[in-house]
This record gives C-alpha cells, sequence and structure tokens, in this order.
C-alpha cells in the first residue's frame, strides 16, 4: 500500500497542476465524476464480486460500517463542543468526521494494495453501510444543523433510493447474482474490458482530488480541520480496529474494516453539508486535507494492523 499511496500523492497533485496550469478547470470536477459512476465504478465493482469467494462473514462488515459512524459521529460532537461551534460549524464536524470516502478512494485504493485486505469486504462496507449512512444520517444531520431556508427536514428517502439504484450499486447486485450462481469468471473478451475500466478508478478519482483542493478555504478554518483530521485518519483507524476486533472479524476482513474507517472525509458529506447550510469551508478544508494526508497514514495503519 506504501507504493499505492505515494502513487496517489503524485497523481494528487498532478491534478492540481493541471488546474493551475488550465489544462483542465474546476467545472471539469463532474465530468470525472460521471466517468467514475458510470463506466470505471461499475466495472471495478462487478470485477471485484463476481470474482470473489464470499462468505457469511462479510454481512458482519455492513454492521461494523455502522457501529463505527455512530462512535464517529460522538467524537465529531465533542470536538464540535470543544470548540464551542455554533450550529452549521458543529454539524460540519459531525458530517465530516461520522463519514469516510470509502467508494470513490476505498475501494480502488484497497483494489490497488497488496494481500492481507478482502475486496468484498470493502465494497460492502461502502455500499451497505456508507451508501445507506450517506443518505439517512449524514442528510438528517445536515438538516438539523444547516442554516438554509425553507430546507426539508428527515431523511431523503427519494436520494436514498436512487442511491441504491446507481450504476455501481446495480453493478454489485449483478456481481453477486453472478457470483452466487456459480457462472465462474467471465469470459476473458467480457472480463478485459472490464478490467481495464476498473483500473481507471482511482486515477480518475484522484485527479478530481486534486482539482477540487484549494489551500485558500483553510486559513480561517485551521482548528478545526486540524481537529477532523486527526479523528478521521487516527481516530477512525482505533474506532475500527476496536469495533472489528469486538466482531470477531476474520484477518482479512478486520483490516480491510479499518482501513475503510481510516478513509479521508466523504465528499459526498461535503456536497450535502454545503447543500443544506453547513460550514463549507471547515468542509472543504476537511476533504482536502484528509485527502492528501491519507496517502500518508494509510500505509502506517495498513503496516500496524498487518
Amino acid at each position: 500500500m506504501l507504493q499505492t499511496s505515494i502513487a496517489a500523492l503524485v497523481i494528487i497533485l498532478l491534478g492540481l497542476g493541471l488546474r493551475h496550469a488550465r489544462v483542465l478547470r474546476e467545472d471539469s470536477g463532474p465530468v470525472l465524476v460521471n466517468l467514475v459512476i458510470y463506466a470505471t465504478m461499475p466495472a471495478l465493482v462487478f470485477t471485484i464480486i463476481s470474482r470473489e469467494r464470499l462468505s457469511v462473514g462479510l454481512l458482519l462488515v455492513p454492521v461494523a460500517g455502522y457501529l463505527i459512524h455512530v462512535v464517529m459521529l460522538g467524537i465529531g460532537w465533542v470536538l464540535a463542543r470543544i470548540r464551542r461551534a455554533d450550529r452549521p460549524t458543529e454539524g460540519a464536524f459531525l458530517v465530516a468526521t461520522g463519514v469516510g470516502n470509502t467508494g470513490f478512494f476505498g475501494v480502488p485504493l484497497i483494489a490497488a494494495s497488496e494481500l492481507g485486505v478482502s475486496l468484498a469486504a470493502a465494497v460492502f462496507y461502502d455500499a451497505f453501510a456508507t451508501g445507506v449512512i450517506t443518505w439517512t444520517s449524514t442528510v438528517v444531520i445536515a438538516n438539523s444543523y444547516g442554516v438554509v431556508e425553507g430546507r426539508t427536514s428527515g431523511i431523503d428517502w427519494g436520494a436514498l433510493r436512487r442511491g441504491l439504484l446507481m450504476p455501481p450499486m446495480v453493478a454489485l447486485y449483478a456481481g453477486l447474482a453472478w457470483n452466487l450462481a456459480g457462472l465462474g469468471a467471465p469470459l476473458r473478451w467480457i472480463a478485459r474490458p472490464l478490467d481495464l475500466l476498473g483500473s481507471a478508478t482511482l486515477p480518475l478519482v484522484l485527479i478530481y482530488a486534486g482539482l477540487m483542493l484549494d489551500w485558500r478555504a483553510l486559513q480561517r478554518v485551521r482548528p478545526e480541520v486540524g481537529l477532523i483530521t486527526v479523528a478521521r485518519l487516527v481516530g477512525g483507524a482505533l474506532v475500527g480496529l476496536a469495533i472489528g476486533t469486538l466482531l470477531g472479524l476474520a484477518p482479512a476482513l478486520l483490516h480491510t474494516v479499518v482501513l475503510m474507517a481510516a478513509m479521508p472525509t466523504a465528499m459526498m458529506s461535503l456536497v450535502l453539508g454545503v447543500r443544506y447550510g453547513l460550514r463549507r469551508d471547515v468542509l472543504v478544508g476537511a476533504v482536502f486535507v484528509t485527502t492528501v494526508l491519507c496517502t500518508l497514514t494509510l500505509p502506517i495503519v495498513r503496516g500496524l494492523i498487518l
């Protein structure tokens, strides 16, 4: 994972450089995101799930994800109280600390890493824990703490339904059906294009991350972002290790859960937080710093648990 993380940092900086050179602009971001959502990520997910050996223990992985989320929300709440934050800032603490970027960042990074992890567990964690949390808990928190006029309260059930039918989720259902039907590895003329598409997921996500990074957002919120960064990257790993151990997860599942718990702040937390009126500068700073620094912390976490 060390080599993968160093390469990830280089690609993030490449994305930043391309923006400053005006080869890419910030409004190019949605194009990259759509490529990931509709092409590369579905290919990666189907490839992983159709080939992986599935076990009953995988069902505990989303349970671990929900428990980790609850504990991380508690940590975010304590940190916001320490800073005596107002409600929009407190909400930003909660969503930035409580949810990691397990989909766009976690799954492709683990897929590009070495042995000792479970790719299926990474997909299950993202799809059945983070994916549901994003459209339930994150929306409720953002609604409760935001300041946008005319917002609706409660869970965004429509967004949740749409999220469960997004192309990566459809690919997950198809991969599960393929695997459980015992169809074996896909034929080469199917598998090779899927492999090539799936391998493009991480580079595209990293270029997008570099494209979105903004140093100026950190100037006013360095203390808040510093606390969130330590909680997200260090606290998340410790919480993941404790909960995974308590659940008795097998080694590969445990390692995967710990790494997924230590992922950077989810980009959807920024999108939803801004939409519902949370502190944008805190969320931008948290996504920026945790995304860059996790390329250094994740290899350390992996080295300690393996």
